[in-house]
This record gives C-alpha cells, sequence and structure tokens, in this order.
C-alpha cells in the first residue's frame, strides 16, 4: 500500500507533467494559424488560435464585380470555414491532455465538454447550417420556456 507521501509525490509529478504539457500547446497555438480558400478562389482568409482575423486576400479582381451581398456571403463563409479548422485544430491540441487527467467524480467543471466550449464554430460549413435554421425565424420572436411557471 502506498503512503500518503508517495500518492502526493506522484500526483505532484502528474501537475507538474500537465503543466508542461499545457505550456507547450499554449506556445504551439500562438503561433497557429489556418488560411482558407473560398469555393470560388477569389478569397484567402488566415485566422489564429483564437479565431481572430489575421489576413484577408483577394487572390484576382473577381471580388470588384461581386454584388456587396455576395462578396459578404463568400467573406463569411470562408471566415467561418477557417475557425472551424482553428477549432478543430485547438480541440486535438488540449483533448489529449485533458484526457489524461484523472478523473474526479463529484467535482464540478471538471470535465470538458468540448463542443459546449466551441458550439458550432466547429462545424465543417462553419455554423453556416445553423444560421440558415435560424435564418427562417423571426429575430424578435418570443421563445417561452417550459421549465417556468
Amino acid at each position: 500500500m502506498e503512503s500518503v507521501e508517495e500518492r502526493l509525490a506522484k500526483a505532484m509529478q502528474a501537475l507538474e507533467s500537465t503543466r508542461a504539457a499545457v505550456a507547450d500547446a499554449e506556445r504551439r497555438l500562438r503561433e497557429a494559424s489556418v488560411t482558407v480558400t473560398s469555393k470560388d478562389r477569389s478569397v484567402e482568409v488566415t485566422v489564429g488560435a483564437q479565431g481572430d482575423v489575421r489576413n484577408l486576400r483577394f487572390h484576382d479582381g473577381t471580388y470588384r464585380s461581386m454584388a456587396p451581398a455576395q462578396l459578404s456571403a463568400v467573406l463569411l463563409e470562408t471566415i467561418g470555414q477557417a475557425r472551424a479548422r482553428m477549432a478543430r485544430q485547438v480541440t486535438d491540441t488540449y483533448r489529449p491532455i485533458s484526457e489524461s487527467v484523472p478523473r474526479l467524480p463529484g467535482m464540478p467543471g471538471a470535465e470538458i465538454d468540448w463542443e459546449l466550449l466551441f458550439g458550432s464554430a466547429d462545424d465543417e460549413d462553419g455554423g453556416a447550417a445553423a444560421r440558415r435554421k435560424q435564418a427562417g425565424r423571426l429575430r424578435d420572436e418570443i421563445v417561452e420556456d417550459p421549465a417556468q411557471p
């Protein structure tokens, strides 16, 4: 049977290992970026690990002949796709670390819900399907919570 000191030493070693892994992940993600080109090849967007747009390039003069709404749609879709790819990269970077940490039953906040954390940012289409679904609903619609009296 392990003594308290031995268990504490193992726990401290695991904590230091996790801290080092998190520091390494943070360092890699600080330098990470994802670049996506629009389907029509007119726009290229680069985003950082926090979804920030770092670069926006127009490859040819096609954008000049686009209607404002069309250009806006291309930009939003391409930015959404870049953010979705980056969200997957962030998740792939941190998931092994979170899975290596021992589970603490009854400890709220110890589990990471990746879906809740990233929501639709991890959708392949950059959340476009969710936006289309909501587009048909009135924006000022009152939705009653059935749990409330």
